[in-house]
Formats: structure tokens, C-alpha cells, sequence
């Protein structure tokens, strides 16, 4: 029974079904039926032994070769268990190594000397070997355990650090992207509907100068305003206390001195939304830019002796985005569409947002987009551009969108 419930403890044999309900047996069992049948064992050759001579029926002391016997299976299971306490063991192997010395001594037949003096000796040699394993035993399960303690205690550190490292990379790098390059340690994707902005305080080589720490103050200055535009893509929204879902698909790209790029749909999920026909990610990024304008006359406002100023470009379409480099890695996006967007950036009007004709009918529903005229562009030649100058009312947003539905429906009929 003790041995089948021993097996059944046995990891490499959990294959064997009709072992499992003896896997429900407690522990401290086990070491107790041992010791139950050790110690009856123990007593039967200890205690009496029957036999009978010619009249009449008489008890015998059992010979020590017997009892010593007896006591190396006592002895010897206390090796087995490794859920007990040292001292606790050792309070039983001396109960029991006393209490068989005392029998040897004094209960034993004294016509049987030189076997009673070989079994007390071999009983104290297997006493004090058994008490030298409880110890190295001990001794190794503190070992084993401190080790373990440590190894938990850098596993849990390891881990932290990996969160941490994990959680800076996923602000430099898109999540969806740095999981590809973590695997493969390459990544580029092209997108057919990417918005992109370049939004530029004007004004801010100006308000720079050397004199003072090198420019350190005025560094400090900048990294407050482009530090305001972050906090942007991570505000919450009021109703929900959740991040305003506005600007989930809208990445920041980086900052070129005073400029801060940033493009919005570039991820599988909402590439896909564009696809069937979904350009909400396109409206929610020129109300990024409002946001953006917004933010630079609070930023004037509360921080005395500025009047920065700002303008921005605007552009839709196509671009392809990437990670160059294998040491210091550089996340990026490229193409046309981008090229367009810095050329709306410092064509502009500062205070407002220029875009180019092509984007007026993903926005025309949502914003207000006078026409600006045929305006130089490098490397374009003239080009016919607007600005965004304000968001439409609720009321006439669902009225455009009504008359575009009905529209389709009527082109669709005819």
C-alpha cells in the first residue's frame, strides 16, 4: 500500500490511471502507516515469541538479531521523507535508538552476550550514520531551498526589467510592429491609407539663443511643448475615465527639431477599416490637429514671455513604414504621400492647417475646408490646396452623410 502511494507520487508515472485516486491520500500519511507497520514489526520481535516445548506453552526472548534487524528498517525509512523537520526527525530516531538499547541492555537474555554486545554496537554505528544523513539531508533541503529563494527572487527581478524594457520599446515602436521585429529583428510594410501631419512652431529659432546654458533653457522649453502634444495621444476621455479612443490609430512618428510628425493608420486593424470603407481615422487625426493648435495657445498662455506659433501640413495616401538599422533602431514611414505632407508643413500659413485637394472628399462631411489656391510646391510644381479651419456642427455632419449615402444609392440605381 505505502509503496503503491509512493509510485503514485511519482511524476513520470501519471500515465497510469488506476494510480491516481492514491494520489489524493495526504502526505503526512504516508510516513505514518510506515512507521505503524515499522513499529509493529518492531514489537512483535522485541515483545514475544511464542513457542512451545514439551508440556507446555512458553515465551522467548527474541534474539538481537532479530531486534537489530528490526531497527535498521525503523532507522532507516526516516531517510525517506523530505517534508519534515530535522529536529523532529531526530527527536524520533533517538526515541527509537533509546528505547532499543535499553531493551538490549537490560530485557534481552543475558546467555546471549556476544550477540547482545554486537547488536548494541551495530544499533549505535546505524544511529549515528542515520543521524550524519539527517543532517547532510537537512542541510541540502536548506541549500536547495535558499537557491531556490534566489533564483524566484532574480526570476521576479528578470522579469520586472523585461516589462520595463518591454514598455520603453513600445514607445519608441508601435506594439504590433516591435513584436514582428523582436522575432525576425527586420520589419517594413507598405500602407495604401496612412494620414500624416507635420505640425512646426514656427517661431521657435527665433526665441532660441546659446547664451545661456548653451541653449539648454530653450531645449527645456521645447521638450515641455512636444511633451503636451504626447500627453495628447494619452489623455482620457471624460465620460468613459478610458483613453479617448480618437486616438488609437494615430502613431507619433518623431520630432525634427521644432517639428513634431505623426501619422494615423498604421496598423493591420484599422488598414483594414479603410478598406471597407471607414475613413474615421483620417477625420480623427485633423482633430488631432485642432488639438495640437489648441495645446500651443494654452502653452503661451501659462508660460510667461512666449507666443509661439505653429502651422501644419496634412496628407493621405499611401507610404511604406520600417525599422532601419540593428543597434540604435529608427522606426520611420516613407513616400510620396510623406514628401507631400512636410511640403503642406512649410508651404503653410502659421495658425492654421494647409492640406492638398486630393484630401477634401475624406473630409469635406466633417470639416470646413476653404480653397486656398494654386500654392509652389517643390518637386510639384503649382498645386491647388485648402485649409481646415473648423469642425462642422453635429446637425451638418449627419445631413452631408445622408446626402452622400443617398447620392451612392441614386449613382448606384442609375
Amino acid at each position: 500500500m505505502v509503496m503503491l502511494i509512493m509510485l503514485a507520487r511519482w511524476r513520470r508515472v501519471k500515465q497510469l490511471g488506476f494510480l491516481e485516486n492514491l494520489k489524493q491520500v495526504p502526505f503526512p500519511l504516508i510516513p505514518a502507516f510506515t512507521s505503524l507497520f515499522l513499529l509493529i514489526s518492531t514489537f512483535t520481535s522485541i515483545g514475544l515469541v511464542w513457542g512451545e516445548t514439551e508440556n507446555t506453552k512458553t515465551v522467548a526472548s527474541p534474539s538481537p538479531t532479530f531486534v537489530v534487524l528490526s531497527v535498521v528498517l525503523v532507522l532507516s525509512h526516516f531517510l525517506i521523507y523530505h517534508r519534515f523537520d530535522w529536529v523532529i526527525e531526530t527527536c524520533l530516531l533517538v526515541a527509537t535508538t533509546a528505547v532499543t538499547l535499553v531493551y538490549l541492555l537490560l530485557g534481552s537474555d543475558n546467555s546471549l552476550n556476544d550477540t547482545k554486545e554486537f547488536a548494541i554496537v551495530a544499533v549505535t554505528c546505524l544511529f549515528i550514520t542515520v543521524l550524519v544523513l539527517l543532517w547532510v539531508k537537512s542541510v541540502k533541503t536548506s541549500l536547495r531551498f535558499g537557491t531556490l529563494q534566489e533564483c524566484s527572487t532574480e526570476l521576479s527581478v528578470m522579469k520586472e526589467e523585461e516589462k520595463v524594457t518591454t514598455q520603453l520599446f513600445n514607445t519608441i515602436i508601435p506594439k504590433h510592429v516591435s513584436d514582428q521585429f523582436l522575432s525576425e529583428l527586420r520589419y517594413s510594410h507598405s500602407y495604401d491609407h496612412v494620414g500624416v501631419i507635420f505640425a512646426s512652431v514656427t517661431n521657435f529659432w527665433d526665441f532660441y539663443e546659446e547664451k545661456f546654458e548653451g541653449g539648454m533653457g530653450c531645449i527645456r522649453v521645447l521638450n515641455e511643448i512636444v511633451r503636451d502634444i504626447d500627453d495628447l495621444l494619452m489623455s482620457v476621455d471624460n465620460t468613459t475615465r478610458r483613453s479617448d479612443v480618437r486616438w488609437a490609430a494615430i502613431q507619433k512618428i518623431k520630432t525634427v527639431g521644432p517639428c513634431y510628425m505623426a501619422a494615423s493608420g498604421l496598423d493591420p486593424v484599422t488598414e483594414e477599416q479603410t478598406r471597407q470603407g471607414n475613413h474615421e481615422h483620417i477625420v480623427n487625426l485633423m482633430e488631432f490637429c485642432f488639438k495640437i493648435l489648441e495645446t500651443i495657445k494654452q502653452f503661451n498662455s501659462y508660460t510667461f514671455g512666449t507666443n509661439f506659433t505653429m502651422k501644419i501640413g496634412f496628407n493621405y495616401g499611401p507610404v511604406t513604414d520600417g525599422i532601419i538599422g540593428q543597434n540604435k533602431v529608427l522606426y520611420d514611414i516613407w513616400g510620396d504621400t510623406v514628401n507631400l505632407a512636410s511640403r503642406m508643413m512649410s508651404t503653410g500659413v502659421v495658425g492654421r492647417i494647409q492640406l492638398p485637394a486630393a484630401c477634401v472628399p475624406f473630409l469635406i462631411d466633417h470639416f470646413k475646408l476653404p480653397r486656398r489656391g494654386k500654392v509652389r510646391v517643390k518637386g510639384k510644381g503649382d498645386m491647388i490646396t485648402h485649409f481646415c479651419v473648423e469642425r462642422k456642427t453635429p446637425e451638418q455632419i449627419r445631413s452631408n452623410i445622408e446626402n452622400r449615402a443617398a447620392n451612392s444609392t441614386n449613382s448606384t440605381d442609375a
